[in-house]
């Protein structure tokens, strides 16, 4: 699950905006082993919390008992409502493009086709666990499998053209990297994001205690030993200004090998990967709204579960906001305004751990943050710094995070107020 999430189509879309951002083909190698390393610092910080409180609905639950339930309620409502179900369309609009290509279809049925690609797997999802976690299973797997076949394509076909060619026109120099390196993360954190949504299934995971941190840390390693071999192995073949400029890198680097055919298989490769990130972001998301919904907050009707153990209403409600999502946006800017507000909730939960530990002492924990409070310290500073970079670089994707978490923070105050008065009433008769 973490890995079909994980592995998406950031990083058949992203690799070529990094290099455009750095400008030198060691830095960009650099931006994605750094990328690795802060989603291992994160997920080491998320093992603790996940295995403290192994509940439906992951960060909120961690943020619920630190700070209350109103920070609860924030987290929860804008992982789930904003966040994922933009993750969701931009993956079906990703979805959609790269069969369009493949099917040669025109790009103005692409929203469309993402509609129904999102309504499709929504569908299969509420048939139940098992149909979800099969399909799962099968898209995660061959993917993996897949990639590894290009990274081994790649190494024996290529020459190195693109670790031997020079920086690009412009590329930054001296103390102008750092700012560099703050405009390509966010990318770079949207294709390690999922790292941690086991999280969001923790209670229907077996022995969560020791299962969960494996889990964590074994997912994220493969993820990134892949983006790393799989951005040396796009170097190893394409010239580093054609890697810059292209939307598809590794079709790109098929079509060099094998000709126009090659790059048509790995459309469909892309096109597999993105289908395993969208069924396993449509698998966990619900948990997210049936957990705060079984905790007062928000509607009862939420918590209803099929035959299937699928939260069916609340499933149906990501559904639909995904599909209206994917009708009306686009890729880059359905996650422009998703990576905004990782940075700030991801931050928050981080710091959950903090007030936790100090209220309950951390030997009682089954997973303990290595070098605590480091680890959790310099996670927080550094999304911190890019939060700074994108309102320097995009202030009006601030502005619009700051929007949805301020609307969401006042919906809280009905709410939570709603459910206090409830649990006071007194019992009937």
């Amino acid at each position: 699950m973490v890995v079909g999430i994980t592995i998406g189509s950031g990083i058949f879309r992203t690799p070529g905006i990094v290099a455009h951002e750095l400008g030198r083909p060691w830095l960009t190698f650099v931006a994605w082993l750094l990328g690795g390393v802060l989603a291992f610092l994160g997920t080491l910080c998320f093992a603790e919390l996940a295995t403290r409180y192994p509940k439906a609905g992951g960060k909120y639950v961690y943020a619920r008992e630190a700070f209350g339930g109103r920070a609860g309620f924030v987290v929860g409502w804008v992982e789930g409502l904003v966040i994922y179900t933009a993750a969701i369309a931009a993956l079906g609009v990703a979805a959609a493009e790269f069969a369009a290509r493949i099917a040669s279809w025109p790009e103005s049925a692409t929203r469309w086709i993402a509609v129904l690609i999102v309504g499709a797997f929504t569908g299969i999802n509420l048939l139940g666990i098992n149909a979800g976690r099969w399909v799962q299973n099968i898209v995660a797997g061959s993917k993996v499998l897949a990639l590894g076949g290009v990274v081994l394509m790649a190494f024996v076909a290529g020459n190195g053209a693109g670790w031997r060619g020079g920086a690009l026109p412009g590329a930054p120099t001296g103390i102008a990297i750092f700012s560099a390196l703050a405009a390509a993360a966010p990318p770079v954190i949207w294709s390690y994001y999922g790292s941690v949504d086991a999280g969001k299934i923790a209670e229907e995971v077996v022995e969560p205690e020791r299962t969960l941190p494996r889990i964590f840390l074994l997912g994220i390693g493969v993820v990134s030993v892949l983006y790393l071999l799989l951005n040396a192995a796009f170097l190893h073949v394409l010239p580093f200004d054609q890697v810059a400029s292209s939307n598809l890198v590794a079709a790109d680097v098929a079509t060099a090998i094998f000709g126009t055919q090659g790059g048509v298989i790995i459309a469909a490769l892309a096109l597999l990967v993105v289908l395993a990130s969208l069924n396993g972001n449509v698998f966990v998301t619900p948990r997210v709204i049936f957990g705060l919904s079984r905790d007062g907050l928000g509607p009862a009707l939420l918590t209803r579960v099929n035959a299937g153990e699928t939260p069916w209403t609340a499933m149906a409600l990501i559904g639909l906001v995904s599909m209206a999502l994917a009708a009306s946006g686009t890729f880059t800017e359905l996650i422009t305004l998703a990576v905004a507000l990782i940075l700030l909730i991801d931050g928050l939960t981080v710091a959950s751990l903090f007030k936790l530990r100090a209220r309950r002492p951390a030997p009682g924990a089954p997973f303990l943050t290595p070098l605590y409070p480091f680890v959790p310290a310099l996670f927080i500073v550094v999304y911190l710094a890019l939060f700074y970079g994108t309102l320097r670089a995009q202030p009006s994707v601030v502005v619009k995070a700051v929007a949805v978490l301020l609307v969401t923070w006042g919906f809280s105050w009905l709410a939570i107020s709603r459910a206090d008065t409830e649990s006071h009433s007194p019992s009937p008769v």
